[in-house]
């Protein structure tokens, strides 16, 4: 599995999460924290599902 910070002008804006499967297969998450959504993206790369989270904490980068 791999995560990863988004940033936009300096300031994280969400969080990118790639699930490797067997045969190169991919599926990935996106969670946008500007609007507090969580995007889904199959192995073919189209989104199938969006999510609106409720509320969620504040996302902070370490240094």
């Amino acid at each position: 599995m791999t995560e990863r910070v988004i940033v936009r002008a300096k300031d994280p804006c969400g969080i990118y999460f790639c699930l490797h499967g067997p045969r190169s297969v991919k599926c990935t998450a996106i969670w946008e924290t500007d609007t507090n959504t969580i995007l889904f993206y199959g192995a073919s790369g189209e989104r199938f599902l969006r999510t609106q989270l409720s509320s969620a904490s504040a996302l902070q980068v370490a240094a």
